[in-house]
Formats: structure tokens, C-alpha cells, sequence
């Protein structure tokens, strides 16, 4: 897989970069950063190796700040920006920098409770669940598309803490699991969801892997396609277009299931 270069944002001590560090899958963490230089998760990153960086924007304004903090991150060669507990508003500019390059997690079920408060505000409310989200950040204040979210129950009892504390260790183990998931190249993706198939193996020579089942071809990803039996579709998928995860992994199970032997189909097939 890709190892894409990204870049933790912090302000305090970090709990969910921890997580990012500790539980990194095809991403390579390059740097920490932070407008808070006695931010504690920076001690931590520094402990362990991790390239950091911090400055306060008190006096030299916004954009200024931003401006150092985009040279660093493109100093250090990231591809991604992960934001996690980062307590400023990053500007429009600094988005359209970094369009679609962007992530944040954020301790609600979005769309609900944008902002702040987000559990006093679910309690009230009288939700059954709580839980966090992670998403793409755009110009709209949590607004961005979703990568994945965990629900958590809200317990009778609750206070905001007792439901912070909970969703916490919910977003530890979200938080890691989408961020992977969101810098694999769609062959990543297609290798990761077919070999997942019953009696599935990969072989690859060069650009081309060949998806089999009992030492059949099922997919097969050349180059920037990805090619199917024709019972499943007759047109070769372009992965350069927008890829619609869901959309491929059904066709490849499509594939699998025509292609499979009665014996995998009669004992419930996937």
C-alpha cells in the first residue's frame, strides 16, 4: 500500500493523535503540530521520535500563522492533515489549500450538534446515543462529507463528562480505522475487500493483480482499471474517476459469486 506523510494537529494533550500514532496502517505519521507550544501531546510525539512543530498565532495574526504552518507541513511532504482535539477554526484559505486533504474528528453524530457542547446538548436533547464522527473539513463548520462515525449509549445517570469519557474511547478506535481507510488508493481498497472473500487469493505481476477463488480469475486490477467477468459487467471500471466504494465492492462480489465453485455457494457463499 501507499504510505502517505500526515500531519497531526493538536492543541492540548493529544489522546487522539496518540491513537493515530500507535494504530498507524498505511500512513506514516511526519509531523505534529500545534498552536499551543506547551501543548503536552507534543512532549509525547517528541519522545517517540516524531518530527514536531509549534507556534503560537498571539500577535502576528491568522493568516500569518497559517502561512508558517502551511511551510512546515509542506516542508515535512504531507498529503493529509488529520486534525485531532486542534482547537482553532482554520480559515477558508488554508481549506482551498489543502481541499479534500483535510479530516477532523468530532464528538458527535453529525449532522447533529455541530460545534461545541456536543454532549450537554445530546443529553438534553433526550438522544438514546451519542458517539463521534470523522469527516472531511470544508468551509462549513463540521460540515464536510463523512468517512465514519461509532454510536455510544447514553445511560441513565449521564452527565456530559460521564458521555465525553465513553465516546473517547470510541473515537481512539474509529479515528485510526477511517484514517486508513481514507488514504488507500482505490486498488488498496479493491485488494483489501477481495481478499476478504471466501478461498480468495491475489497474484500480481506488475501493474496487473489477479483476484482468484479455487484457481479462478474473479477481478482483476491493470494499471487504472479494474476488469470484471463480463456476466458482471462488460465495461472495464476507470479507477481514475471518482471511486464509489460501495458501488465496487458489490460488483466484486458479483464477480466472486459467478465465478465461485457450488461448493463455497452452497455452504452460504459470503
Amino acid at each position: 500500500m501507499n504510505q502517505h506523510r500526515i500531519a497531526i494537529l493538536i492543541s492540548g494533550r493529544g489522546s487522539n493523535m496518540m491513537a493515530l500514532v500507535e494504530q498507524a496502517r498505511g500512513y506514516e505519521v511526519a509531523l505534529v503540530a500545534s498552536d499551543k507550544p506547551d501543548a503536552p501531546g507534543l512532549a509525547w510525539a517528541r519522545d517517540r521520535g516524531i518530527p514536531t512543530w509549534a507556534l503560537s498565532p498571539k500577535g502576528i495574526g491568522k493568516a500569518a500563522y497559517e502561512a508558517q504552518l502551511d511551510a512546515a507541513l509542506r516542508a515535512a511532504g504531507v498529503t493529509v492533515i488529520a486534525l485531532a482535539g486542534y482547537m482553532r477554526l482554520v480559515s477558508d484559505d488554508f481549506v482551498a489549500r489543502w481541499r479534500d486533504r483535510i479530516v477532523n474528528i468530532h464528538p458527535s453524530l453529525l449532522p447533529l450538534y455541530k460545534g461545541l457542547d456536543t454532549h450537554r446538548r445530546a443529553i438534553e436533547a433526550g438522544d438514546a446515543e451519542g458517539g463521534c464522527s470523522v469527516h472531511i473539513v470544508t468551509e462549513e463548520l463540521d460540515g464536510g462529507r463523512l468517512l465514519g462515525q461509532a454510536r455510544v449509549p447514553i445511560l441513565p445517570g449521564d452527565d456530559a463528562d460521564a458521555l465525553a469519557a465513553r465516546v473517547l474511547i470510541a473515537e481512539h478506535a474509529l479515528y485510526p480505522r477511517i484514517l486508513a481507510e481514507f488514504v488507500m488508493s482505490p486498488a488498496d481498497h479493491i485488494h483489501a475487500f477481495a481478499t476478504k472473500l471466501p478461498e480468495a487469493e491475489a497474484q500480481r505481476d506488475g501493474a496487473v493483480t489477479r483476484f482468484l477463488v479455487d484457481g479462478r480469475e474473479f477481478a482483476r486490477v491493470d494499471g487504472d482499471r479494474l476488469v470484471l467477468p463480463a456476466e458482471v459487467e462488460g465495461d472495464a471500471l476507470d479507477l481514475t474517476d471518482a471511486f464509489d466504494r460501495p458501488l465496487v465492492e458489490d460488483r466484486i462480489a458479483r464477480a466472486w459469486e459467478v465465478t465461485a465453485p457450488a461448493r463455497l455457494l452452497e455452504v452460504g457463499g459470503r
